[in-house]
């Protein structure tokens, strides 16, 4: 049985004691992910004292060693402030510390710098790169609509579309050498010192309740033909890379000229 496949057919009880401990999860925007009427200690000791079976004071002391892990200035007098007393990017590193007290065997972390501004967010970055690349056998599954954060961190991308993967590579082949002509467009859009035009990818993200045919970017593809419209291509793999296109790889030689 795949993880998926364990991990659906798992009841209530046993997701609940998975969440948090095995399976940790960094939220987008974090004054909504934390609650407003609990000190930022007690959110951190919470997730000790149900996995770990910690007492109120055992859990309190653990989460002062795991706020300086994180960074957090004096967290021996932070652990009794409330959420709406901190900036933006101390109330995120309250959240990576929620998600790593148990050390997770993965971490997942949904656009964890997007309300951040670009120092914060440099810091956040090394801050869960260094947790990560020190964990025991542990992973992360970054979500986010940042290239430049994707190029600094990742070590393998899965670029999707409409809810379908369209390609799946190494970080820097997938930079060097982008085979979907979704891909391209992304990568094209780049600000860069030597482009003076934006490159914008033509139409509209379909509906997720009414998706086109076949592969779901064709309508919006400059390299569409009769059969995009037809039939969904396959997720084709050649080596450490796949990618799901009717016309990828060389096909696309004459747009990755332009990137």
């Amino acid at each position: 049985m795949c993880s998926s496949d364990l991990l659906l057919s798992m009841d209530d009880e046993q997701i609940r004691k998975l969440r948090g401990d095995r399976l940790s999860m960094v939220f987008q925007e974090p004054m909504s992910a934390l609650n407003p009427v609990f000190t930022v200690g007690d959110q951190v000791a919470e997730v000790l004292r149900i996995h770990r079976n910690m007492d109120a004071k055992d859990a309190m002391e653990a989460t002062v060693g795991i706020l300086e892990r994180v960074g957090l200035p004096d967290p021996r007098s932070r652990i009794w402030e409330y959420p709406h007393q901190m900036s933006g990017g101390m109330q995120q590193r309250i959240l990576i510390a929620m998600a790593v007290a148990c050390e997770p065997a993965v971490l997942i972390a949904d656009e964890p710098t997007t309300a951040l501004d670009v120092t914060v967010q440099a810091q956040i970055l090394r801050l869960m790169e260094e947790i990560i690349r020190l964990g025991e056998g542990g992973g992360a599954l970054l979500i986010t609509h940042d290239l430049g954060v994707v190029a600094e961190v990742a070590d393998r991308v899965c670029v999707m579309y409409a809810g379908a993967i369209l390609e799946k590579s190494p970080v820097r082949e997938l930079f060097a050498d982008p085979w979907h002509p979704y891909t391209i467009g992304l990568i094209r859009s780049l600000p860069t010192m030597e482009r003076r035009e934006f490159h914008a990818i033509p139409g509209a993200v379909p509906d997720l309740a009414r998706l086109p045919g076949a592969c779901r970017f064709h309508p919006r593809c400059p390299r569409a033909q009769g059969i995009c419209g037809e039939e969904e291509p396959a997720l084709q793999r050649t080596g450490e890379r796949s990618v799901r296109c009717h016309f990828p790889g060389k096909e696309n030689t004459d747009l990755r000229r332009s990137i």
